[in-house]
């Protein structure tokens, strides 16, 4: 090319490349085509409201640990007629529902009893610890999805817990059991599904802190929906050593639109409605980390 012609000729190489692109990306969302092009909206800033974090049930079919209609749940930012500003009501679970293995069933018995007679049941994050998958999906405030080429990351900012999804590879043969697992991915058009395997049974499922055991299975399908104005989860619980039976649920993260992460120390501020609950501490000569005081 000669020196004349090098300019505009560069600049015609230019709009051409940035037009090729644009309808490769048009052509993939019309076709369903590659992951780039019709993964696009479900990466940013998504939140989670208090005013309903319980797990929604699914169209058909077994479902979550709702409320006991004797005793429903009021967060204390619900707004609730009668009640203060700040007041909240115990999560006490509906034991009529048939998912439970009893051990999991007598354990939710307990939670009500210590709920109704004044006592804190505590879910994990409260005490500045992981909560696990499912349990990462009741985290309040926002959440960020993030993506490379080989992963997802799932950044939520109540206490700067982070998931890694990886993308397109299988399992490993025996992950060793963890507080978020292995979590594994790919894309089914605009959805992304995730499995989990290789929880640990330190976690609880939900704010009712139902417990599950180690051989718990989890997967998720990520899709906007409502015209890009939410994130919706569909998720499916497996773990028959603590469920009678699979059950799903539904979780929505209405878009954020400043999209950011504030910074949440736990560790700096473990005190809640006037109780200080005890974290885990660093040995300041050796950096070994001290037992769990929970």
């Amino acid at each position: 090319m000669s020196k004349s012609v090098l300019i505009g000729g560069g600049l015609l190489a230019v709009c051409t490349l940035v037009l090729a692109v644009q309808a490769s990306a048009q052509t993939g969302r019309q076709n369903g085509g590659s992951d780039e092009a019709t993964s696009t909206d479900l990466m940013g800033t998504w939140v989670r409201s208090d005013v309903e974090a319980r797990f929604q049930p699914p169209a058909s079919g077994p479902g979550p640990v709702r409320d006991d209609p004797a005793h429903p749940h009021h967060g204390h930012r619900e707004g609730v007629p009668g009640l203060p500003d700040q007041e909240a009501t115990p999560w006490v679970a509906d034991l009529t529902n048939p998912i439970f293995q009893p051990w999991v069933k007598a354990a939710l018995q307990k939670n009500a009893q210590r709920g109704l007679s004044g006592d804190t049941v505590n879910a994990p994050f409260v005490s500045c610890r992981p909560m696990g998958v499912p349990g990462s999906l009741v985290l309040l405030e926002n959440m960020q999805l993030l993506r490379t080429s080989t992963e997802v990351t799932l950044m939520y900012q109540r206490d700067q817990q982070l998931r890694h999804i990886h993308l397109n590879v299988p399992h490993s043969k025996n992950p060793a059991p963890s507080y978020y697992g292995e979590s594994v991915g790919h894309w089914e058009g605009d959805t992304l599904v995730v499995d989990t395997i290789g929880l640990n049974d330190k976690t609880v499922i939900d704010l009712y802190s139902t417990p599950h055991s180690d051989a718990i299975h989890v997967v998720e399908r990520y899709h906007v929906v409502e015209g890009g104005k939410t994130l919706q989860v569909d998720f499916t619980v497996d773990d028959p050593k603590a469920f009678t039976m699979p059950w799903s649920a539904i979780v929505k993260y209405p878009r954020v639109t400043v999209a950011q992460i504030d910074e949440e120390v736990c560790a700096e501020n473990n005190t809640f409605h006037g109780i200080t609950v005890p974290v885990a501490e660093i040995d300041p000569i050796s950096g070994a980390r001290l037992p769990d005081p929970n």
